[in-house]
C-alpha cells in the first residue's frame, strides 16, 4: 500500500508495490494494466505519479506499451 507520509516518494512505493504484484503472479506476463486514470483513484494519488511510475518500469523492462492498446506486463526474463 501506498504511504503518503514516507519520505519514500509515492512513485517508487507504486512501482515497488508493482513488482510485487508480478513477482507473486498477481498480475501475469502479457496482461493488460488499468488505465492509468483507475490506478490513481484505486491509490488516491495523481495521475503524473502513476505515469512516472510506469514510465521507470517501461524503461526497465518490466512493462511495454502499445499505442491504442495499453499498457502490459512484460515476459519475464
Amino acid at each position: 500500500m501506498i504511504d503518503k507520509q514516507s519520505k519514500i516518494p509515492i512513485y517508487y512505493q507504486l512501482e515497488q508495490s508493482m513488482k510485487e504484484q508480478i513477482q507473486e503472479g498477481e498480475l501475469e506476463e502479457h496482461e493488460v494494466l488499468p488505465p492509468e486514470r483507475e490506478i490513481a483513484e484505486r491509490y488516491s494519488i495523481s495521475r503524473m505519479t502513476v505515469r512516472q511510475a510506469l514510465n521507470n518500469l517501461v524503461q526497465e523492462g518490466i512493462l511495454y506499451r502499445q499505442q491504442g492498446k495499453g499498457t502490459f506486463v512484460s515476459a519475464k526474463k
